[in-house]
């Protein structure tokens, strides 16, 4: 993601579509957008990098069917009460059912969906039955830490939550009566004690994914100032490549208009 980002200007305009550059780069790595999307790139650029064919992500939906398929084969029971998700069983037919993101989904044996409909977002797919088919044991450390901190984390992960705060930073830097609102209707949950700021928040990305907001309302002196943070047991729950997907899809939602 960094060489693609690299071909970027890097003014994060968002004539691509894409809250920043660092997002867009995310995008073609996982060829949900072409280089060519973004209207500053040399068009010799882009068609030099397109012609040498799709990147290794590039079959992300293979991705989401493989991981799909090994979800619906688990214990049902054994693997929502793992992952803090509701069982259910009617009729002889299993379910669970999972809330990411204000939105619920239920996996079944022929599938994940949501509204009734096998679901067609791929990367809820992929989020989603990683997290239920790890079952991860690991309890909450109250250790928070950036996403950059966990092990084995790729540099562009710090740039990516750098630029994901800052977004955060310049939609509320005045309002935080306006933060509080987006975040209460998110289902955010005021906190206080994990650290010293004018609001924080807490919201479950997924049953055992937490993340904790803290922002500090600019003034006549300072800059507005946003920190996520989420605890140190996230990497046993879910892949941190896939929680900084995750995080994209808050930010941008926490900070629509």
């Amino acid at each position: 993601m960094i060489a693609i980002y690299k071909k970027l200007p890097k003014t994060n305009c968002g004539k691509c579509g894409a809250a920043t550059c660092m997002a867009f780069a995310l995008k073609v790595k996982t060829a949900q957008a072409l280089l060519s999307d973004c209207p500053y790139v040399a068009a010799e650029t882009a068609l030099e990098c397109e012609e040498k064919g799709p990147s290794p992500f590039s079959n992300f939906e293979q991705v989401a069917d493989a991981l799909e398929k090994e979800a619906v084969t688990r214990d049902f029971p054994k693997m929502a009460g793992a992952t803090g998700c509701r069982f259910e069983a009617i009729e002889g037919r299993e379910s669970i059912a999972i809330r990411m993101l204000q939105r619920d989904y239920v996996l079944r044996k022929d599938g994940l969906f949501e509204s009734s409909l096998p679901c067609r977002d791929v990367w809820a797919r992929i989020i989603i039955c990683d997290y239920l088919r790890r079952m991860g044991t690991r309890p909450m450390t109250g250790d928070l830490i950036t996403l950059g901190h966990f092990p084995h984390t790729a540099s562009h992960v710090k740039a990516f939550q750098s630029n994901a705060e800052k977004k955060i930073s310049d939609r509320f830097g005045r309002d935080m009566s306006g933060l509080n609102e987006r975040c209460s209707e998110l289902g955010g949950k005021e906190t206080t004690g994990q650290v010293k700021a004018d609001f924080s928040c807490r919201f479950d990305l997924l049953p055992h994914v937490q993340l904790f907001l803290s922002f500090w309302q600019a003034d006549e002196e300072f800059d507005a100032g946003c920190k996520l943070l989420f605890d140190s047991s996230a990497s046993d729950h879910i892949d941190i490549e896939y929680l900084a997907y995750l995080v994209e899809r808050f930010v941008e939602e926490l900070a629509a208009a």
